[in-house]
């Protein structure tokens, strides 16, 4: 068999940025280095205008025509499945966060497909196959199935019985009667008709390019970006059916947003990149300069927006990822600057780091809001940002079994020093810092609009109330911003909401309590589908607040579940809990005690969850509860009482814990336990509050299932 080789060609646009050949060529062939590229030119693999290139740094002009011939085997090879890339599971099918650059299938004997890495993340998979299709440039939800699961899900494909939501960039963005939405109409190449509705949900800061939502309504082969080219916005970084735009793109813009099926929905949030394909490479625009004067240690006004000087380690640690400002001896006045206020952080050399809002009086003085210089950041923008925030959500929201998510979290969303959560049709806005002054009306605007009628509350959280070990109470300051009625139970201050069908009472005005963490949703249900099926299961779920875990386990079928916590109110709002499911406690009891005492004389169970707070007071030889000082012990504790080949949820929310700590309790917990380890996956927050990369504060919380011999 001959060797494959594919020819890509690339017209060069207005401006040429890149204009060097190599770098315009690795800007713009997804998963290819400058040096392939080079090698590349050297094999005479490269040609400008026809004529074979050798000059890997020859100046390009718009318009010329660059045409690169390659083995498909040359571009890098796809990276190993990350350990949170499962988004769902159930009764023989799982959801896959597949990343772009992975074709759904091998090629060949040689190739690696989503199928053959999921192997390595996926329980039980040995057999797993695609129930459908995604291009190899195409992210997100990814269903793979084996057995019956997967012949029921494939008839539902081909019988149209699943609802498909993408996510796509364009470029050039819709304009005219197409500028918000409307619908597709055209055939395919075999004269098949193709249907697509879409909206456009937010437009890059120049106008240029445009964020849709896109739902096919066929499954023809390329069916979106035939479709969106046709009408004349092609999506950003298609090679086939686009065109360069200037600064090349890391990938190609489209994104399996949302799957939904015979009552599943699974969701699967965009990459950390997507950003970047929605407003452009730095490499597009003009960087700004060093001036040779000195540089004063001030908040200086440069054009319309003043700037904010940084120190070299701040802007090193900002470059990795985090988005905060902690003042420092090199950090600028902050006199002259208000909460709220939009800014450019630039280091002592001028050089731009990142646009930020600012809050001076708090020890976090700013807080990043793009990495890119954007011409402006005004109320489009932020109204943009939170739509897109509660886009990412859709999913969920249009699940009626879960009443209870996170809508925006904070920096991750774009929207920095804000939590906004929606329990049951009421709406709780948590402000962590004064910086938030900046969208706050934008965002009540947005509400408004999108869940016209709800009640919503806003609470301050600016300290940590907890960080002096609970003095001063744990208390909000909060305010109605949409009052309830008088009948609606949020009046009250207690109502009830939903997580895959199971009632929660919830206090969510309350204070820091609100009685229910919708952020483990994820992990509920990874235990829930562990034990599905299996008899005479008993566990415990230590620290357990007021249950949630408990009353989920039971509903899953547990035959037993001990509920322990310190807490008389907490045992007492747990049982509230059990009678609206329709829970009995004498099949899973309630326990006042300290978890490691508790311990000492637990029966034999087949599943423990720790989920302890950070700290606590408590009775235990009048040291209370530290998990820094104490989580080793309470694995060991845990470990011993475990049965052959028991479960053990771990998690913790300490905030400065270094990188595989957990892991590390864990090991040193299960060999005092003399308990070998056979299984450990990720347990981490559900997708509604997602991640950054280099910004572990970020993390509501970390967590771990292991399975002991």
């Amino acid at each position: 068999m001959g060797v494959i080789m594919r020819t890509v060609e690339l017209q060069v646009p207005s401006p040429a940025a890149p204009s060097r050949l190599d770098q315009f060529v690795a800007a713009n062939l997804h998963g290819v280095s400058r040096r392939r590229v080079k090698a590349f030119i050297d094999a005479e693999g490269v040609r400008v205008n026809g004529r074979i290139e050798r000059r890997a740094g020859r100046k390009l002009t718009p318009g010329e025509l660059v045409a690169v011939t390659f083995r498909p085997s040359q571009l890098a090879d796809p990276a190993p499945l990350e350990g949170d890339a499962v988004l769902a599971r159930g009764d023989g099918w799982w959801a896959l966060r597949k990343p772009a650059g992975v074709p759904t299938h091998r090629s060949s004997e040689e190739g690696v497909g989503a199928v053959e890495l999921a192997r390595a993340v996926v329980d039980g998979a040995a057999d797993v196959h695609a129930a459908h299709r995604l291009d190899r440039e195409t992210s997100g939800v990814l269903l793979l199935a084996s057995g019956a699961a997967r012949a029921s899900l494939s008839k539902a494909f081909e019988d149209r019985a699943v609802s498909k939501r993408y996510l796509a960039i364009v470029s050039p963005s819709p304009g005219g009667r197409e500028a918000g939405s409307g619908v597709l109409d055209t055939d395919d190449s075999k004269g098949r008709p193709m249907r697509s509705r879409y909206e456009v949900l937010r437009r890059s800061a120049d106008g240029s390019r445009a964020e849709l939502a896109v739902w096919p309504e066929q499954g023809r082969t390329h069916q979106i970006r035939i479709q969106l080219s046709r009408a004349g916005w092609p999506i950003v970084g298609d090679l086939d059916y686009g065109r360069p735009v200037a600064g090349g793109a890391p990938r190609m813009a489209l994104h399996c947003h949302t799957l939904a099926w015979e009552g599943h929905s699974v969701t699967c949030p965009v990459g950390d990149r997507w950003e970047e394909l929605l407003n452009g490479s730095a490499a597009a625009s003009p960087q700004p300069q060093a001036t040779p004067q000195a540089v004063v240690k001030t908040s200086v006004k440069r054009g319309r927006r003043k700037q904010l000087v940084v120190s070299k380690a701040t802007a090193r640690v900002m470059g990795g990822g985090h988005p905060w400002v902690i003042p420092d001896r090199d950090t600028g006045s902050l006199k002259k600057l208000r909460a709220g206020e939009v800014v450019d952080l630039v280091d002592p050399g001028q050089r731009f780091v990142a646009m930020a809002v600012v809050d001076p009086r708090a020890r976090i003085c700013a807080r990043m809001v793009s990495r890119r210089q954007l011409e402006t950041l005004d109320v489009v923008g932020w109204i943009a940002r939170v739509e897109r925030s509660i886009a990412r959500r859709q999913g969920l929201l249009d699940d009626p079994a879960t009443t209870a998510m996170r809508l925006v979290h904070g920096e991750v969303d774009g929207l920095p020093g804000l939590w906004v959560d929606m329990w049951g049709d009421c709406i709780v806005v948590t402000r962590l810092a004064r910086c938030c002054r900046a969208f706050t009306s934008s965002l009540y605007d947005v509400l408004a609009e999108r869940f016209e009628g709800a009640p919503v509350y806003e609470k301050d959280h600016m300290s940590d109330l907890r960080a002096d070990g609970g003095a001063g109470g744990e208390t909000l300051e909060g305010r109605w911003i949409r009052a309830p009625t008088a009948e609606h139970p949020a009046a009250a201050g207690t109502w009830t909401v939903l997580e895959a069908g199971a009632s929660f009472e919830v206090q969510p005005t309350a204070g820091l309590t609100t009685g229910f963490y919708p952020d483990q949703r994820r992990n509920r249900r990874l235990l829930d589908e562990r034990v599905a099926g299996r008899d005479g299961l008993v566990a415990a779920n230590l620290f357990a607040h007021t249950g949630a875990f408990s009353i989920s386990l039971a509903r899953a079928g547990v035959a037993s579940v001990y509920t322990v916590d310190l807490s008389p109110m907490y045992l007492k709002w747990y049982r509230r809990n059990l009678a609206l499911n329709g829970l009995s406690e004498v099949d899973h009891p309630s326990v006042a005690a300290d978890s490691l005492v508790w311990l000492e004389a637990a029966p034999p169970l087949d599943i423990v969850i720790l989920d302890p707070p950070s700290f606590s007071k408590g009775r235990r030889r009048g040291r209370g509860w530290n998990a820094q000082r104490d989580y080793v012990a309470l694995v060991a504790a845990a470990g011993r009482t475990l049965k052959p080949g028991g479960m053990l949820l771990c998690c913790h929310n300490l905030r400065r814990s270094k990188k595989g700590w957990l892991r590390g309790q864990i090991d040193k917990g299960l060999a005092l336990a003399e308990r070998p380890l056979v299984e450990c996956v990720s347990a981490g927050p559900a997708p509604d509050f997602p991640t950054l990369r280099g910004f572990p504060e970020g993390h509501t919380f970390r967590g771990l299932l292991v399975t002991v011999a």
